[in-house]
């Protein structure tokens, strides 16, 4: 069972990529990759974000040498348009819908029967949220993320017990936290880490594939905590403890891990 600790306790990928790089000598990973915070910087506005051309060059690259999947919280076609590369695969919405090469999609079924649930408690959140300046919805198929990240710090409080007041109504509903973001997400038993591990049958004919994972976020903890067989890399910090194994300090450090891995 994997134990989480303090980021700052992580040793530094960087600094161990000799040790790091014997392990994949051995046997060739699978790599996973967050989005936000990991390929491209977080930014005020989220539909701002995007990653630069050498980033999006590195994981061209990688992807002929290793099979790769982008996993995110963004909606699949969200992400998948700003990485913007055909031959590799993704997972939007948390992991709730999958796409790769050849056509291959996969949503979650529980998670399509929830969608007028969505399309409800969207818009009564508009409607009660609409008194606070700075917030901003985003909606995917099966999350809605409500960012504040612009909202003023005395308004925070409210803002946040308006919405578990509304989601408390919602059994099938379950409200997760991000950086400056309130998740609302179907109360599935799914999550980036059993995504992942859907995607690890995908991707590899081996029983348990070795595989590393690259996120910034308290929901990349789920998949942190999943990986029997790999290595978790934590890039920066968000507040909390983690159950990855290594770190990395930033997105200038994923790149040079990344082209290590070239």
């Amino acid at each position: 069972m994997k134990h989480s600790q303090d980021p700052k306790q992580l040793a530094s990928a960087i600094e161990n990529l000799e040790d790091l790089k014997a392990k994949f000598d051995q046997r060739k990973p699978l790599i996973f990759l967050d989005f936000d915070g990991t390929l491209a910087p977080i930014v005020e506005n989220h539909e701002d974000a995007k990653m630069d051309d050498e980033t999006r060059e590195i994981v061209q690259q990688l992807s002929q040498k290793y099979a790769i999947a982008v996993v995110s919280g963004r909606g699949l076609s969200d992400v998948r348009e700003k990485v913007g590369l055909t031959d590799i695969f993704y997972a939007g919405s948390h992991g709730f819908e999958i796409a790769g090469p050849n056509n291959f999609k996969k949503d979650n079924e529980e998670a399509e029967k929830m969608l007028p649930v969505f399309d409800e408690i969207e818009e009564i959140l508009q409607k009660k949220l609409s008194k606070i300046n700075g917030v901003r919805f985003e909606r995917k198929k099966f999350t809605l993320a409500i960012h504040y990240r612009q909202v003023a710090e005395s308004e925070i409080s409210d803002f946040h017990s308006i919405i578990e007041k509304e989601v408390s109504n919602y059994p099938k509903l379950h409200k997760g936290d991000g950086k400056k973001v309130v998740e609302i997400k179907p109360n599935i038993d799914w999550h980036k880490g059993k995504a992942v591990n859907f995607l690890r049958k995908e991707l590899s004919e081996q029983e348990n594939p070795f595989s590393i994972y690259l996120g910034d976020d308290t929901t990349d903890e789920d998949a942190f905590r999943e990986m029997e067989n790999g290595l978790g890399i934590l890039v920066g910090e968000h507040g909390h403890n983690s159950y990855a194994d290594y770190r990395v300090e930033n997105i200038t450090e994923v790149k040079k891990f990344l082209k290590e891995l070239l």
